[in-house]
């Protein structure tokens, strides 16, 4: 199913975390920590390897992203919302698919014990260099 740009996102959309979904990679980082609200970025619809592509075109120069898009980690909407968290579409110049991972209780929410919960909506899919 194609992410809609306004409204709740359907719940059997994929979602596409390049770098995968364990838990270290799940973290917020500083800068995504200051977002309104802070979540972490992934990418709607399509298939892992299509997240990974867009990352490789549109950024070939960029050595941490490229080596990231090796591990892409997958999840439903649904599978998401049931670990307590939500995705927003939050589309960018260079990905109209882009979306953010959020939790109601914003930088709060991204606590060890529910990100464990998170990491198990993701299975990974991992490609050699």
């Amino acid at each position: 199913m194609e992410p809609t740009s306004s409204g709740p996102i359907p719940p059997d959309t994929a979602i596409h975390r390049i770098g995968g979904g364990g838990v270290g990679n799940l973290r917020l980082k500083e800068k995504e920590e200051s977002l309104d609200p802070p979540g972490i970025s992934v990418f709607l619809g399509g298939m892992p390897d299509e997240a990974a592509e867009q990352i490789r075109q549109t950024f070939p120069q960029a050595t941490r992203l490229l080596l990231a898009a090796e591990r892409v980690g997958s999840a439903t909407v649904e599978a998401i919302r049931q670990a307590s968290f939500d995705v927003i579409a939050d589309p960018t110049r260079h990905f109209a698919n882009h979306a953010r991972l959020i939790h109601k209780d914003g930088v709060n929410g991204f606590t060890e014990t529910r990100l464990q919960a998170l990491s198990q909506a993701f299975q990974d899919t991992i490609w050699s260099a």
